[in-house]
């Protein structure tokens, strides 16, 4: 497998996708059609326009897949809130890659994850197959913002599959206003649809979960919830619970963005592992209820949580890289992949260096780098796939050497 990336920040639809086409084309230094590209852009541009620009530059039987970022990450290049567009070409010599597209996704998450997970079975995907997802995170209804949830989604896949393959991937935005974006699979331009890619043949992915936090507090307990809302934690009103915890650190209406709270999915009292946490963001507070709005519907009444707080220092993220490369044992890394939460980005978490640039300057030249920030990130905690909140999820693609 051989791939190029390229990334524009023009403003210009047609232009932008040409920029980065082409210099993709030129990093891949391949001269045959690609098998497919896996394509990201900002709100900002145009989905149909952009799709017909890169088509015409790569030749309109490549399929194109792939949707909204609220910014994207090169070897070189970075930027968000933006124009953005990153898009990395892949030959896959002998290698396979299968598509697998859904939609129903404001229906009913779960129901499309259980017809998803009936087109994998039919594709034989296993335990152990690598797979790369994608959904389309955000809806408007009736005028209103409202969120597309991974945990349903990966709940109604492990019903039809009986398991949950090895899955990275991301729920997409194409902005920090939450505007309505479109995805790209294939040949056509679509909307709330989920999407995978499986990867077969000689490819090897291997992934590290990186977000900085560590708790804070022992642990607390979720004494009532309704969906994505807490309303009780140790039978007490969430909103007031929380507040009295912070004191002045916190006010409850800082909570939004800011608030973190961990669930430790490994041993409860064992040393700490930052790969068994799953971080949920708070997303808003009810004042009317006394709760606290989480990104997804998992905290549910029993749930034992811990407040968390977040590294300011970055140095933590090289280690795990190299870490990657090292354990290879003998494999040629070929392709990384990084999905990044839209609110690390420094002027949105208040930090005073990019962790895109740490990730940069640990990658270096060694493999062409693609990154987007999304709005929610997928990995295993804990053995299992899981829709994550304030994450950095690093992939390694590798192949025979």
């Amino acid at each position: 497998m051989q791939v190029g990336v390229g990334y524009s920040d023009n403003p210009d639809s047609v232009m932008g996708a040409v920029e980065a086409t082409t210099s993709a084309l030129k990093e891949g230094g391949r001269s045959g059609l690609a098998n497919f590209a896996l394509l990201f852009a900002t709100a900002r541009h145009d989905a149909e326009v952009l799709r017909q620009a890169v088509g015409a530059v790569l030749g309109g039987s490549v399929p194109i897949v792939g949707g909204a970022a609220a910014g994207a990450i090169s070897n070189r290049y970075f930027g968000y809130a933006g124009d953005q567009i990153i898009i990395a070409i892949f030959w896959l010599d002998k290698s396979t890659c299968n598509l697998q597209i859904q939609g129903g996704l404001t229906e009913s998450e779960e129901e499309a994850g259980r017809q998803l997970g009936r087109k994998l079975v039919n594709q034989g995907v296993g335990r152990e197959t690598p797979v790369l997802m994608f959904y389309d995170a955000i809806k408007h209804i009736n005028g209103r913002v409202q969120l597309i949830m991974a945990t349903p989604l990966l709940r109604g896949l492990e019903t039809t599959l009986g398991f949950l393959p090895n899955l990275i991937g991301a729920g997409l935005q194409g902005d920090y206003t939450l505007s309505p974006t479109r995805q790209w699979v294939g040949q056509e331009v679509v909307q709330h649809h989920a999407l995978t890619l499986t990867f077969g043949g000689d490819i090897q992915v291997d992934s590290v979960i990186m977000h900085g936090c560590r708790p804070a507090t022992g642990y607390y307990t979720v004494t009532k919830a309704d969906q994505q809302t807490i309303l009780e934690i140790n039978d007490q009103p969430a909103l007031s619970f929380m507040d009295e915890i912070l004191g002045s650190a916190i006010p409850p209406e800082a909570f939004p963005f800011f608030l973190i709270l961990g669930v430790n999915r490994g041993d409860k009292w064992g040393p700490f592992k930052e790969k068994s946490y799953a971080n949920r963001l708070c997303l808003a507070i009810d004042k009317e209820r006394g709760g606290i709005v989480m990104f997804e519907p998992d905290m549910v009444a029993g749930t034992e949580f811990q407040v968390m707080f977040r590294s300011l220092d970055l140095d933590y993220i090289p280690p795990k890289i190299d870490r990657l490369f090292d354990d290879l044992n003998g494999r040629k890394p070929v392709f990384a992949f990084y999905v990044d939460c839209a609110g690390r980005a420094a002027a949105y978490s208040g930090a005073d260096e990019e962790d895109a640039v740490v990730v940069q300057k640990a990658v270096g030249g060694r493999v062409p780098l693609l990154g987007l920030y999304s709005g929610v990130e997928i990995a295993a905690v804990g053995g299992r796939p899981r829709g994550l909140d304030w994450t950095g999820v690093f992939t390694l693609f590798s192949v025979s050497a």
